[in-house]
């Protein structure tokens, strides 16, 4: 698997690093706007540098219920009380939003979205990967809403572990590795039976070898990475399971984060300010969901494919190439 390093973000780089990046990608203005000292400051006025340099994500919750137009209050995911129901529980994670407020480059953006899974009850589970890409341009949201990325995802006693990392994909001869994350196998999610081990060896393996090959490309890099740990405690500083919906905001500073000043606007699928003036917030923002899943098994030839190698492995058995 494709070790997780909240170091190897852009917002890590020196400023002369990163402007010779931009200047390698073609974002001459950036680049500039870095070496003359641009795009960092103090405070306040951190929230109007270059977001993608922001080293820092908040976590907010949307309960879960009924659908509607109005506006729907966010609440920092560390004050919400988990739901216990869901313990032993098959659960399904969607992708419902990706907003690029900023990114590096000029033009519409290429970004892998690489989301791991893990359980958190001891050292004999794995992780579950899912990778897939989004195109956005600056100041829009990808393409993409109740995507599944994992579904029959088994919520162990102690709680499960997301993990996410975006890389904006400046390279080019990638298309080939590309098509792999755009078959219909990754559009339908990973589907798992029974428990958080993977049933999809193969497809695992695949997400996780993508990620990799793409990392290590001169022109890509990565932007986004955050790790959140949902549990069923009853602790004040931990962020607990329950059904609803999880935001994902990139921030410079979260101490100067409030979640009162926004809410989510179901029409436009972003959060927005909650005064009159509805402005979409301008940072980077991710949405996922977490519901009961109803699914016993897969439907996909890959999936099939990741079966059988489960089987021959458990036989003891090498499964063919």
């Amino acid at each position: 698997m494709i070790e997780f390093d909240d170091s190897n973000t852009i917002g890590h780089m020196t400023t002369e690093a990163l402007a010779d990046y931009l200047e390698l990608i073609g974002d001459v203005d950036a680049a500039v706007e870095i070496r003359s000292g641009g795009g960092r400051g103090q405070g306040l006025g951190r929230l109007f540098g270059r977001l993608y340099r922001a080293t820092h994500h908040v976590y907010g919750f949307i309960e879960a219920g009924p659908s509607s137009s109005e506006p729907i209050r966010i609440v920092p995911a560390s004050s919400v009380d988990a739901d216990s129901s869901l313990i032993g529980t098959r659960i399904k994670v969607t992708l419902d939003g990706f907003r690029v407020e900023q990114y590096p480059g000029r033009g519409r953006h290429l970004v892998l979205f690489d989301f791991t899974g893990r359980g958190q009850a001891g050292g004999e589970v794995e992780d579950l990967q899912f990778a897939s890409v989004l195109r956005v341009n600056d100041g829009d949201n990808a393409a993409t809403s109740g995507v599944p990325i994992f579904t029959g995802l088994m919520a162990p006693q102690d709680g499960l572990s997301f993990r996410a990392k975006t890389i904006t994909i400046r390279s080019e001869g990638d298309e080939a590795i590309i098509s792999s994350l755009e078959s219909p196998a990754f559009r339908e999610g990973l589907k798992l039976l029974g428990t958080i081990q993977p049933t999809l060896p193969m497809l695992v393996n695949l997400a996780s070898g993508v990620t990799t090959a793409l990392a290590k490309r001169n022109r890509n890099r990565e932007v986004q990475f955050f790790e959140l740990g949902l549990d069923f405690s009853t602790t004040r500083s931990s962020n607990r399971l329950r059904r609803g919906t999880y935001v994902v905001v990139q921030v410079p500073d979260a101490d100067l984060w409030d979640w009162t000043d926004w809410v989510y606007d179901p029409g436009r699928g972003n959060v927005v300010r909650a005064d009159e003036s509805g402005e979409v917030a301008p940072f980077n923002t991710i949405v996922f969901s977490v519901s009961i899943s109803g699914a016993v098994e897969g439907s996909s030839a890959m999936r099939a494919e990741g079966a059988a190698a489960q089987r021959a492995s458990q036989a003891g058995d090498r499964p063919a190439n």
